[in-house]
């Protein structure tokens, strides 16, 4: 029977006493998992989830990033409901060096030196398939502590973080590793948007981590139906913290290229213009985004004299495979 125990229970151990280390067995396991589940997302093209190595944790939520990790589809007004703060990420918030409180109960703490995107057993991605871009879209790869190795990061926290997914969200299915849910988040680094040659696409939209000379896939437009003549526009989004807080970063994908603007409007009416690239990043096709606030309502785009070409109500969904697009 599995050892199981509730939130406080876990916290009561971490202000009580150092995490025992886990074997070098179990880690390679939760390793394995991580790799398993983030190339299984891939090939399905699901969202990135709390509960899996997130590709963006987009809408990981369209992308995992969709997860995240693409589109998780819950509103994000209540995957966004306040939390106390954890033990955990209190101790990181005080101890990690250039931690970041974020809401009110979520660290950010930079990669550590050592942890990168090397560890997840993933192809990198070679300059000469990028056949547009990386575009800064205004955020970064957001994922969990046991994405990577324990190479940079306190025993502690480490531990810590793996004993939360092993005993709290875990059960007799097993257990998610790359998890944010304790409320520590890892800066992973650069995460943009570029149009790459991958399988039938000869250039696909796509979102990667890293520096220039060294990027990783981290998840793609679902099945880019948005690419088809006739075809509604598609949504996908991704946290940002890089303000501070914890907004979304919205980004779409819509058919030719007469797209002049797109307003991104919230639930509350709130308008953020989105930037626009028809025609440059996806030859023949339009790709926008921006960054919004708050839950996302609907998506219009307009033609250059203004006329609205379509508008795209976000769309509730359950499942979080379908969830990759809205």
């Amino acid at each position: 029977m599995n050892d199981v125990r509730t939130i406080e229970q876990l916290e009561q151990t971490l202000r009580t006493a150092e995490p025992e280390p886990l074997r070098p067995a179990r880690l390679a396991e939760i390793r394995s998992r991580g790799r398993r589940r983030r190339q299984g997302r891939l090939a399905v093209v699901a969202a990135g989830a709390a509960a899996a190595v997130v590709a963006a944790s987009v809408g990981v939520s369209a992308l995992v990033g969709a997860g995240g990790e693409r589109a998780d589809d819950a509103p994000i007004a209540q995957q966004a409901q306040p939390k106390e703060m954890s033990a955990l990420a209190r101790r990181a918030l005080a101890e990690v060096p250039g931690a970041v409180q974020v809401s009110s109960w979520q660290v950010v703490i930079p990669l550590p030196a050592g942890a990168g995107a090397d560890e997840l057993g993933v192809d990198g991605v070679p300059r000469h398939d990028v056949e547009a871009g990386p575009i800064d879209i205004g955020t970064r790869w957001y994922t969990g502590v046991t994405t990577f190795g324990r190479q940079g990061f306190p025993a502690w926290l480490y531990d810590g973080v793996a004993d939360y997914e092993q005993h709290v969200l875990g059960d007799e299915d097993g257990y998610p590793v790359g998890s944010t849910d304790i409320g520590v988040i890892v800066d992973g680094g650069p995460l943009r948007l570029a149009c790459t040659s991958t399988g039938d696409h000869p250039c696909a939209p796509s979102m990667l981590s890293g520096e220039d000379g060294d990027l990783v896939h981290q998840w793609g437009m679902g099945t880019d139906d948005f690419l088809l003549p006739g075809s509604d526009l598609e949504l996908f989004h991704t946290p940002t913290y890089t303000t501070g807080s914890p907004r979304t970063v919205w980004i779409g994908g819509a058919d030719g290229a007469d797209v002049a603007s797109v307003d991104l409007v919230t639930t509350d009416g709130e308008t953020v213009r989105a930037t626009v690239a028809a025609g440059t990043l996806v030859p023949g096709e339009t790709m926008f985004w921006g960054t919004v606030e708050g839950e996302l309502a609907k998506a219009v785009t307009r033609d250059a004299e203004g006329h609205v070409i379509e508008e795209h109500d976000v769309k509730p969904c359950s499942d979080p495979v379908e969830c990759e697009v809205r």
